[in-house]
């Protein structure tokens, strides 16, 4: 795969700094429509939330989580809708967690897939949620659930060494969650952070998730700072990163993958109509064979 030109190496791309939301795509206003069934539902019986309630205490978590960090699917509202158990190898992550299997939610944001893991009945005990930021004081007043929830969340960021809570966990994770991160990065450093979440890993192990992608493999321009490049995954890509990373780790890796549009994610047409033509979204559940 010839490499997208990478302009910087960096952790966080500039547009997830302050940003005035009245002059960003990326920011509705109003997100009482990705309020979904499904999140209602966690909200009334996980939480403890009214129904009559939910909109305005979404709204209030929303803003607040936006002036932490600008990010796109934070101003959109689209990590209201389930995405995790939307992956059709869903039912096997929660038999295994079930069973005692371990999982790292990297870019957890507020920690918002594993409380649906653990409303669906996998033990918190096992669950660790990891994000270079602080929202998991924001999750807890979300989901009104500091005094049960068990799962340990650390702030750092996975690609430096420098952490002794993440350097714990090297080799020792059976499942990895990554959703909408991978895709702030060009190919060399996509493929530099899946190396890193690989060391995460051990045979049997799987890395799982979604991002942005494109049915034509690609790289863009950000759209806010065009000197910075961006790759965009097909089935044939994706696979392609995870061998190459695989072969730089010494591991072996069976991916699946499927594209799906805004509709398939539960998502109105406006999520993606800002980003480039034939974007999508691309599911991926990779499994280390060795």
């Amino acid at each position: 795969m010839a490499s997208a030109p990478s302009s910087t190496s960096y952790s966080e791309p500039q547009y997830a700094k302050a940003q005035d939301r009245l002059k960003v795509p990326f920011y509705t206003p109003d997100i009482a429509s990705r309020l979904v069934p499904e999140t209602q539902e966690l909200l009334e019986k996980y939480s403890n939330i009214p129904r009559d309630q939910q909109v305005e205490h979404v709204h209030l978590i929303r803003d607040k989580a936006w002036d932490i960090r600008a990010y796109p699917c934070i101003g959109l509202g689209v990590w209201l809708t389930p995405q995790l158990r939307r992956l059709p190898t869903y039912p096997d992550i929660l038999s295994r967690l079930k069973g005692g299997a371990s999982l790292m939610d990297v870019g957890t944001f507020i920690g918002h897939d594993l409380r649906r893991l653990v409303y669906d009945g996998a033990p918190s005990e096992n669950l660790f949620g990891v994000d270079i930021v602080n929202h998991f004081d924001l999750g807890y007043e979300f989901f009104r659930d500091r005094d049960r929830f068990r799962g340990a969340f650390i702030e750092a960021d996975f690609l430096s060494s420098s952490s002794p809570e993440l350097v714990a966990l090297k080799g020792k994770i059976d499942i990895v969650l990554v959703s909408q991160l991978l895709h702030q990065w060009d190919w060399d450093d996509q493929v530099k952070a899946l190396e890193t979440l690989i060391g995460f890993t051990r045979p049997g192990s799987s890395i799982v998730g979604n991002q942005i992608g494109n049915s034509t493999a690609q790289s863009v321009p950000v759209k806010r700072d065009s000197a910075v490049k961006i790759w965009r995954h097909n089935t044939e890509s994706l696979d392609e990163m995870f061998q190459q990373a695989g072969k730089a780790t010494g591991s072996k890796w069976e991916t699946q993958a499927w594209l799906r549009s805004s509709e398939e994610m539960g998502w109105d047409d406006k999520a993606l109509a800002w980003m480039e033509p034939n974007v999508c979204v691309i599911e991926f559940a990779a499994n280390r064979v060795s």
